[in-house]
């Protein structure tokens, strides 16, 4: 009778280590989703969800594939693409952002447009784990679907061998070519990339819908504008942000939001727009002067309109 109580008060004791483990476990991943997800979002090209942080893709010709951004660095990305194909692959970075090229340490290589290498190298490990606390406290969509925790955001240091891109370069990948486009504004290295083969631009952070640029206003247009002119060679805009924070849907950006972003930015320069000062949604102890326009709502630095040295010249 003993020998079986003692069994029974083990049991219990590691039923009760079980749950508080459990229960620790449920605090520390408060979403049920554990790893990146994965979406087709044509043939041969998939949209992978790092956690609503950012958006990654990986577009497969059948020579070689191209990978769009690395993401933040919570999961082993490298892992994910070599499950996706096992053709060689070129990484290539929209622009230097934490929350797209803070996985570049994970490759032996990256290409970028250099005017952003100096960000893209120095990101440390505690502003990786930082952007993944603000992402998860936002209340956008649903809500605590994404179980991450800042110990699985890589640590290694290693950098990889940083190669230019070139506006306008090509990467071709057989039977499909993708071609890269200088838009600087967002960052001063933001590049998109077009591939005719789908219809789809990638277009990083270059024409989201809340867009900021600190670069003069006309040199951001001038760029946004040639984007627009390269319809209809696409049909559809991929972001860096197409799943963003809780929300977990997967819906490409309305063309009609670059327009807006356009008008926006031309009305600064006509010195008719309609501004505000708002909340930045990532620091909402910071605020932003904005344009407002249909869907858009773009920032920029009233003191820096007009790029030196240029006519002044609404495109």
């Amino acid at each position: 009778m003993k020998q079986k109580t003692i069994t029974i008060s083990l049991l219990m004791l590691l039923v009760s280590v079980f749950s508080f483990a459990q229960r620790q476990n449920t605090q520390e991943r408060p979403g049920p989703i554990t790893r990146p997800m994965i979406v087709e979002i044509a043939k041969n090209t998939y949209f992978i969800n790092e956690f609503g942080m950012n958006a990654m893709y990986v577009l497969v010709g059948d020579k070689s594939a191209l990978v769009i951004d690395t993401g933040t660095g919570f999961c082993d990305f490298k892992g994910i693409i070599e499950k996706l194909t096992d053709l060689p692959y070129k990484v290539v970075l929209t622009h230097g952002h934490p929350d797209h090229a803070g996985g570049i340490n994970q490759f032996e290589t990256v290409y970028m447009n250099l005017a952003d290498t100096a960000m893209a190298t120095h990101i440390p490990y505690e502003q990786k784990a930082e952007y993944g606390d603000i992402m998860r406290r936002m209340s956008i969509g649903y809500k605590d679907v994404w179980g991450y925790i800042k110990e699985d955001v890589i640590t290694s240091t290693e950098l990889p061998e940083i190669k230019p891109i070139e506006d306008e370069q090509v990467f071709d990948l057989g039977n499909r070519k993708v071609t890269a486009y200088y838009a600087p504004g967002h960052s001063p290295g933001c590049t998109a990339f077009l591939d005719p083969t789908t219809k789809i631009l990638f277009s990083g952070d270059a024409a989201n819908g809340n867009v900021g640029t600190r670069l003069p206003v006309s040199q951001t247009l001038r760029y946004l504008v040639r984007l627009k002119e390269l319809q209809p060679a696409y049909d559809r805009m991929f972001t860096g942000h197409i799943s963003y924070a809780g929300t977990i849907d997967v819906y490409s950006q309305k063309l009609e939001v670059l327009d807006d972003i356009i008008e926006a930015f031309r009305s600064i320069l006509r010195g008719d727009a309609e501004v505000k000062e708002v909340q930045n949604h990532l620091f909402p102890e910071m605020k932003n002067t904005v344009a407002v326009y249909g869907q858009a709502s773009v920032g920029f630095d009233p003191g820096n309109l007009w790029e030196e040295g240029k006519e002044h010249k609404i495109y």
